[in-house]
């Protein structure tokens, strides 16, 4: 059995779909499935998702895609634009729609494939990383459009910020791609999905010209952007709920250090006090706790404090934490601060943004989904 333990509510991500929708208006929602989604089990999130009827489900990993036709799941699927594996064809044929970054791409899939492709258009419209440059777009479109074989299904962009600063740039940029995707839309001579906004541009409230689509990642499981705007107030969507109930573990071996002694690794500590530590089974190798001492876990309902982190075990300092057993449950990170420490503050101690903290729980965990 996994040493942790992560407990992902499901009709929270089915309220923080109802208040996208919401926020959507006429928009198609596509919903964000990609890290595992985002560290909260790929395939319950996914057939719940799919259950509550969103049209698009989107995604980064050929693998991720493939889990997902493999377990029945039939709704379409958006695959980002991937540089790990070219040979897209057993994704092709079991109808996953693939993103592409020119017409070149979209010929080369269409070689490999046994029957029509449907791709959609990445567009960089300023992030940097993939995609058609914005003064390219038109063009690698019009190839695409003329290609046996390959159906363009849409056009999309992303635009990542994450304080007020970078809303001037983030309208202008919306606007620019507004107006190439209208062009190709033209072009096309029909209707595109046509999608950049995402959580935070949600959020904000962000308009984004031409467009018939959104796609949120994170807010999607309750994650809240985490900043505030010119007028110092945090920009929050209300009823947002987090998905992540708990992560939790057990104390396993405990022990009382004497005042004055040394301890931890190379003895690099010193007991200022006579002091009780407790030890949890789990580390690097199978947590999400990286190398940062001074965490905040919590045992018994009372916060403690992590002293180190090794392999394949966590130090906690339970001196102020009562009567604990051996076996006693422990746990890291939990919606209710009674439980536990939240996401944010876990995040904060880390020196990582929430998002960050919740990936890496992928595959180093047992799962409870609850509805």
């Amino acid at each position: 059995m996994e040493a942790m333990t992560v407990r992902v509510d499901l009709e929270a991500v089915r309220e923080n779909l109802r208040i996208v929708r919401t926020l959507a208006g006429e928009r198609t929602v596509m919903a964000c499935v990609k890290g595992d989604a985002y560290g909260h089990g790929l395939l319950p999130v996914a057939r719940c998702l799919a259950e509550a009827g969103v049209p698009w489900l989107t995604l980064g990993s050929p693998t991720e895609a493939r889990a997902l036709r493999e377990a029945g799941i039939t709704t379409p699927i958006l695959l980002f634009p991937t540089i790990a594996s070219r040979d897209l064809g057993p994704e092709v044929a079991r109808g996953v729609t693939i993103g592409v970054q020119s017409a070149a791409e979209a010929e080369a899939l269409a070689r490999r494939a046994d029957g029509r492709v449907a791709v959609f258009l990445k567009v960089d419209a300023g992030f940097g990383r993939v995609g058609a440059p914005l003064a390219r777009a038109v063009t690698e479109a019009h190839g695409i459009l003329h290609l046996a074989g390959v159906r363009l299904a849409g056009v999309f962009t992303h635009l990542p910020f994450s304080s007020g600063a970078g809303l001037a740039w983030a309208r202008d940029r919306l606007k620019a791609f507004g107006a190439v995707a209208d062009q190709i839309q033209a072009e096309a001579g029909g209707r595109l999905v046509v999608q950049a906004l995402a959580s935070t541009g949600l959020a904000c409230g962000l308009d984004a010209p031409g467009t018939n689509a959104v796609c949120p990642g994170s807010m999607l499981y309750g994650v809240q952007p985490g900043w505030a705007d010119d007028d110092g107030r945090p920009v929050a969507v209300a009823g947002l709920r987090p998905a992540l109930v708990d992560v939790s573990t057990v104390v396993g071996s405990i022990r009382t250090i004497p005042a004055g002694e040394r301890f931890g690794g190379g003895g690099a500590r010193t007991a200022a006090r006579s002091t009780t530590v407790g030890v949890l089974p789990l580390g690097h190798a199978n947590s999400f706790l990286p190398r940062r001492p001074g965490q905040p876990a919590s045992v018994g309902g009372r916060r403690v404090e992590i002293l180190s982190v090794s392999l394949e075990h966590t130090v906690v300092d339970l001196t102020g934490a009562g009567h604990v057993d051996e076996g006693a449950p422990a746990c890291l990170l939990a919606r209710d601060p009674a439980r536990g420490p939240s996401l944010d503050e876990v995040a904060r101690a880390q020196g990582r943004a929430p998002v960050e903290v919740l990936v890496a729980l992928s595959g180093k965990s047992r799962y409870e989904h609850v509805s």
